[in-house]
């Protein structure tokens, strides 16, 4: 058997109050992709409760634990089709409430960590003209095509990107899953905070630590880890924190289903426990449609019940 090289790693502090004082929270490997041996230690910080991966892998191994198999990299082929056409239709609900916050009727528009772009065509098909949408990605490939399409693309993680967007002049900006993954979630709500527009409107959608199944799977299988790729894990008063720090005014928190860190965490504890690749396989979020359906109309009931899930969606505001 191949030999697999450890990652090289870097100690770090609290990604929100950069305290460096903290308890060893949870720890586990890359239950998911398999691109290291090594195993992993989240820290819960001893001042705001934050939950950051320490250490953790140094900004010149992200390709290699961002492998081209990454789901967001082929989002159309890896996930079942008929997931494919559901989420396509809540994703479209969910953009006609994103415009409803906004003032304007084609707002400018700012998807940070666009994947394959589908948040803008969903956009444009709402109405948005193509020259108002923009999207930040880490790949080359993805921002040469959306340019191609006639939407605006700028390659790189947003700290650097931001020097090439228009600032203080977009009308809605969206974050979705993405603040989880970056080194320093501090520089990019600053960066955020100077690309909206007055009144602009800011979504941001990440892992929630307080919820059900953090605490069920918190040890190590909890799908929210997903070692080594999330390096900071938020709850909604550190989020609450990071917002106030940089003048956004909190305007609803809201919270969605999580039908993916279920079944992940599910996935983990087989894959870690049982070693069996065929039964693992039957744990797989995009492709098993019957755990899709049941974890996803779980966490509705629940949210509708009044419970917090582990995708926590808050709505910030820029103050005039």
């Amino acid at each position: 058997m191949t030999q697999i090289a450890p990652l090289k790693v870097e100690d770090v502090c609290c990604g929100v109050c950069l305290a460096s004082e903290g308890e060893n929270f949870a720890s586990g490997k890359d239950f998911e992709y398999d691109t290291t041996g090594d195993t992993f230690n989240m820290r819960r910080c001893g001042r705001c409760s934050t939950v950051y991966l320490c250490p953790r892998p140094t900004v010149e191994e992200l390709e290699r634990i961002y492998p081209p198999n990454y789901y967001s990299y082929n989002y159309a082929t890896r996930i079942n089709p008929l997931a494919v056409k559901a989420k396509d239709f809540l994703d479209a609900s969910k953009s006609k409430k994103w415009l409803s916050y906004v003032k304007v009727k084609e707002p400018r528009f700012l998807d940070v960590g666009c994947g394959n772009g589908r948040n803008l065509a969903i956009m444009h098909k709402l109405g948005v003209p193509r020259e108002k949408l923009w999207g930040v990605e880490v790949s080359r490939e993805v921002i040469s095509r959306l340019k191609a399409e006639g939407y605006n693309g700028v390659y790189g993680m947003i700290e650097n990107a931001a020097a090439e967007l228009p600032q203080g002049s977009f009308d809605l900006i969206v974050i979705l899953q993405v603040l989880e993954h970056v080194s320093d979630p501090r520089a990019v709500m600053a960066c955020l905070a100077g690309l909206l527009a007055p009144g602009g409107v800011l979504v941001i959608e990440t892992p929630n630590t307080a919820s059900l199944d953090a605490s069920l799977f918190k040890k190590r299988y909890w799908g929210g880890y997903h070692f080594p790729r999330h390096w900071n894990l938020f709850h909604t008063e550190s989020l609450k924190r990071l917002a106030d720090d940089f003048n956004l005014e909190v305007r609803a928190i809201n919270f969605l289903p999580a039908q993916t860190f279920w079944i992940y965490s599910l996935h983990n504890l087989v894959k870690d426990k049982f070693q069996c690749d065929w039964l693992t396989r039957l744990f797989d979020p995009f492709q098993n449609l019957l755990l899709l359906v049941l974890f996803t109309s779980f966490d509705i009931v629940r949210v509708r019940l009044g419970f917090k899930t582990s995708n926590v969606q808050m709505i910030l505001t820029a103050r005039e």
